[in-house]
Parts: C-alpha cells; structure tokens; sequence
C-alpha cells in the first residue's frame, strides 16, 4: 500500500481551525462584555429609573437623595423658602420697617397734630407731652377740706393754717417741678391706691360771679401729719380784700392731676368759698355798729 497523502489535506485544516478559534474567542469576548455591562448597569439604571429592583438601596437612595431630595430640596425649599421668606419676609418686613420708622407723630390723630414742642420736664408752657399716664387707680383719691370752712372769713396779711382729709390716696411723693414737671408715670402702691402729692390753693372770685384767674393768690404744697389721713399747710397771707375759692387737690409724682379710671364719680378736689378781710376794719365796724 502506498503511503502517499494528498498535500492539500493538511492545508484545509488549518484554516478551519484558526476560524473555529476566532468564533470562540469572539463569543468569549462577547460574553464578558455582556457580563460587565450587566454588573455596571444597575448604578446607571439606579440613577435613572426607581424601577430596577435588583439594588432597592441604590435605585431608593439614588432616587430619593438625588432626585427627590435634589428637586424637593433644591425647588420646594430653595423656590418656596426664597419665594415666601424672601419675597414675603422681605416686602412685608420692609413695609412695615418703613412705615414704622417713618411714622410721623403728626399722622396720628391721637399725637402731636398740633407739632408741638415736646415736654422737657422745665415749665415753658405750652408742650405736647409723650409720657403715658402710667397706673390709673380703681378707687379716686379723695380730699376734704377740714379748714377753713365754707363761708368762713379769713384775714389779709396773716398766714393762713388749712386742713385737709384724704383717702384712697398715698402722699409723700414729689419730682423736681422745675426739671421733672410732667415726666414720670401715675404709680401705685401695694394697696392700689395712687402715689403723689396734695396742693392748697386760693383764687380770688370777682363779685361780677366771673370765673377767676389761673393764678393763685396765695399757694401750697400739702403734708401729711404723721401717718394720720390729715394734710396740712400754712398758706402765705392774702393781701386784697373779697371773696376767694379755696382748692385743694391730689396730684400724681409728676405734678398732674390725678387720672381717674371711671366716670361718674368725685373728683380728687375739693373747694370752699371764703370771704378775706382787715380784721382791724371788722372790728372797727363792729365797735362803731
């Protein structure tokens, strides 16, 4: 037998083999692909989409913190946060600073409408005073005019002793009225009742009935005897002859009458009439009657 084979056999072989091989490696190379594709995917899906259920922690976390939390955040707190803090807060705080700090006291019906020139403590006159009256009492100081009495005569030239019955009322109390007339508050003690001070005061009356001057003629500030609810004072001598009013009164620390908190009720005064006269003329007249 001959043992003589055909050169081309081998040479066929060769070639099919390399491409056998070629198609496995390619397949290979394929498969490995897919494979890291597959392993990579879910971070990309995860950041995408909510729906890959494969790695809930990324694809929630992913969704939640970058999306939610991105947009909720960023649009809900950043939109409505800047929107209404900034816009609302903004224009609302910027009107009302603006309207408050340019208020002009003229513009309020209870202020200054006149414009004023506002109390100093010193008594110039006519001011706009800008204190609150402070602690209002619920029961009214009361006084009652003691001495003299209502009709009585009194003398000119001599000074005069006046007595005063208070209540509902505490005395003792005084500001400097030339540098503090008007600038403290009403103030109460630990029994509700006011703290200040009592006035006497006479005004002569004209005989044609007119009401009198402000002034007075004759003027004091009133003390307490002891702890008693008696007042006193010696009042300077009445120099004019005629008919007087004789007043007396509680005020605050600050001078101004007391502030009463209901109506229909007495005032914090009291006043008598008196006639003042010589009493070396009404002896005169009485000897030669």
């Amino acid at each position: 037998m001959s043992s003589f084979r055909p050169p081309r056999r081998s040479g066929w072989r060769a070639p099919w083999v390399s491409g056998v091989l070629a198609v496995l490696i390619a397949a290979a190379l394929a498969g490995a692909g897919a494979a890291a594709g597959a392993q990579e995917a879910p971070e990309g899906a995860g950041t995408e989409t909510s729906v890959a259920g494969d790695q809930p922690t990324e694809t929630t976390t992913g969704d939640t913190t970058g999306d939610t939390t991105g947009d909720t955040t960023g649009d809900t707190t950043g939109d409505t946060t800047g929107d209404t803090t900034g816009d609302t807060t903004g224009d609302t705080t910027e009107t009302t600073a603006g309207e408050d700090a340019g208020e002009d006291p003229a513009a309020d019906p209870n202020g200054n409408v006149n414009n004023l020139p506002l109390n100093s403590g010193i008594q110039t006159g006519t001011v706009f005073n800008p204190t609150p009256y402070g602690e209002v009492p619920g029961n009214t100081p009361q006084v009652l005019i003691l001495r003299p009495g209502s009709g009585r005569i009194v003398p000119l030239n001599r000074e005069l002793t006046v007595r005063v019955r208070f209540s509902n009322f505490l005395p003792g109390f005084f500001s400097d009225p030339k540098a503090e007339y008007g600038v403290g508050t009403q103030r109460l003690d630990a029994n509700g009742n006011l703290q200040g001070h009592n006035h006497g005061c006479f005004q002569r009356v004209a005989r044609d009935g007119s009401v009198p001057a402000e002034t007075c003629a004759s003027f004091v500030v009133l003390s307490q005897e002891g702890d008693s609810d008696i007042l006193t004072g010696i009042m300077p001598p009445l120099t004019e002859p005629g008919r007087y009013r004789f007043c007396a009164d509680a005020a605050a620390e600050n001078h101004y009458p007391a502030a009463r908190a209901f109506a229909q009720r007495g005032g914090p005064m009291d006043c008598v009439r008196v006639l003042a006269m010589d009493f070396n003329d009404l002896r005169r007249t009485n000897n030669n009657g």
